[in-house]
């Protein structure tokens, strides 16, 4: 699985300090949260974990051996027109079953960050939505994230004359799980938990956010899980955890530095982390642009001002101001795609002359 894989789902503001200067300061604050965002991600690349940890009799249920199959695109063509906002599902997916034949199982799992008065309803109708669709049930499972330990939403109850309908669904209170086990047994989702225990913790507190999100990463990166693992929990962290531009650089700095007094490592898997995720909100942030302006010539000029901002904000982030000259050069580059290429090189330059090089180059292609 690419270790970048997801990350246009999240709506990320807290990638990179601007390029831009003369700008009155303002307090920091903590960006907006983005739970549901988050969790989509832990779902679609550590779902076996989540279940175990989460929901431990559907994963007892599930042959692993076959690959679970997530069906996005089947879960919105059940949502009916108009009503897009008001029913929200997170995942849905297809596994199958340690019978041996070829029975399979469908997971509808919603991650609810907050009270809704409405979500056993909203569970039933999706639930028989999802009947009607493929002809057979679905296991419909709710994470309640919220920090509301009075909250616990029963099932949907109809009545109707002498008809009574009645619907369950499994529910996991995060309040309620004991991550120290979890934790022990090497389970991923556990830091996750932690993490998003932490960002309810510190909402509005940028440097207790600060100081809760470097405590988290370094017990990440010291707690021997795989990479690939370490690193999806890291991205999920990343978010939940959002900090201001201005602190997220410095914070990047400092985890690189412990990395490579522990690791003897020069490459940084944080700092992969959060330049990857600053040139994908690049790219996001061009398209946007583009859209607005709604002709291809505005298309042009969001895409390219908004690469060549990611470019110099990757710059600065890894060898420091870039200088005047560099940003002479940068700025007279008009082809997006080339522009976020050398971002992915910025992040893999091993110095800011190695980095000139590939830049040359691209002026003489331009030339030529």
């Amino acid at each position: 699985m690419p270790v970048h894989a997801g990350l246009r789902e999240l709506p990320p503001n807290n990638v990179l300090p601007s390029s831009g200067v003369g700008t009155i300061p303002t307090p920091l604050k903590t960006p907006p949260d983005h739970y549901d965002a988050a969790w989509k991600l832990v779902i679609e690349h550590l779902f076996r974990p989540f279940l175990e940890m989460l929901f431990p009799p559907v994963a007892a249920l599930v042959d692993w051996s076959r690959k679970p199959k997530f069906l996005d695109g089947q879960l919105q063509a059940i949502l009916p027109e108009g009503e897009p906002g008001e029913m929200r599902a997170d995942k849905l997916v297809e596994v199958g079953l340690k019978d041996g034949g070829s029975a399979l199982l469908l997971i509808h799992v919603e991650v609810q960050a907050q009270r809704d008065p409405d979500l056993a309803r909203r569970m039933f109708r999706y639930h028989y939505r999802l009947f009607d669709k493929f002809g057979r049930a679905a296991a419909s499972l709710v994470v309640l994230a919220d920090d509301e330990p009075g909250w616990r939403p029963g099932p949907y109850v109809h009545e109707a004359g002498t008809a009574r309908l009645t619907f369950d669904y499994v529910r996991c209170k995060l309040l309620d799980v004991d991550v120290g086990p979890w934790l022990a047994a090497g389970n991923p989702v556990a830091r996750v938990v932690e993490a998003h225990r932490a960002a309810q913790r510190t909402r509005g507190d940028v440097g207790a956010r600060r100081a809760a999100k470097l405590a988290l990463l370094k017990e990440l990166l010291a707690a021997g899980l795989e990479r690939g693992e370490a690193l999806e929990v890291m991205r999920v962290v990343h978010w939940l955890l959002a900090l201001p531009r201005e602190e997220e650089v410095g914070l990047m700095k400092e985890v690189k530095s412990w990395e490579a007094s522990m690791q003897g490592e020069s490459r940084s898997p944080y700092e992969t982390v959060v330049l990857e995720a600053g040139i994908e909100e690049g790219h996001r942030r061009g398209l946007e642009e583009g859209r607005q302006e709604g002709m291809n010539e505005g298309q042009v000029i969001g895409r390219c001002a908004a690469a060549r901002e990611i470019l110099l904000d990757v710059l600065a982030a890894r060898f420091g101001a870039c200088d005047e000259s560099l940003v002479r050069a940068v700025e007279i580059l008009s082809d997006a795609v080339r522009l976020r290429q050398l971002a992915r090189e910025a992040m893999q330059a091993s110095s800011l002359a190695d980095f000139r090089r590939g830049l040359t180059q691209s002026h003489d292609t331009v030339r030529g």
